[in-house]
């Protein structure tokens, strides 16, 4: 599939689209609530207690969170051509999508411990989660940008 010149950047790679970048920025959703909570010392433990009432989902949501920050920064590292660097970004759909898949059972878990009562906050969040992990799965943006192959010219 052709794309803009302007989807691609100056080693002819395909750019991640701002549908990937907001995909995972929401992965590391953890990462910016606690980021946030740090930068807001008065309240930032109300702040945790609101987006994380089970103190161990804030660690998991962390390491869940852990793939997204390191393909955000493999991507302005892809031209160094670094086989591990250019193998994890390869695989990085996949770590992706088992990185949404943990996080849509962990939000199971937590509807589970509350005994399916509804809050409008882990409702959306569970809508959010399976809209960006079918755009994974369906996207052949996403696709083309993880196999890493620069423009013919």
């Amino acid at each position: 599939m052709r794309y803009s010149f302007s989807a691609y950047d100056e080693h002819g790679l395909l750019k991640p689209s701002p549908m990937l970048w907001l995909t995972l920025a929401f992965s590391a959703k953890a990462w910016i609530v606690f980021v946030m909570a740090g930068a807001s010392r008065q309240q930032g433990s109300q702040l945790l207690t609101l987006f994380y009432p089970i103190k161990e989902s804030l660690y998991v949501g962390l390491l869940l969170g852990l793939p997204s920050i390191l393909l955000a920064w493999l991507s302005g590292q892809r031209h160094k051509h670094n086989k591990i660097s250019s193998y994890i970004w390869r695989h990085g759909k996949l770590l992706l999508l088992a990185a949404y898949l943990s996080d849509c059972l962990l939000q199971t878990y937590h509807l589970f411990m509350t005994q399916g009562v509804f809050s409008w906050p882990n409702g959306v969040m569970i809508v959010i989660t399976a809209w960006l992990t079918m755009y994974l799965l369906r996207s052949t943006r996403v696709k083309n940008t993880f196999a890493d192959k620069p423009l013919e010219r």
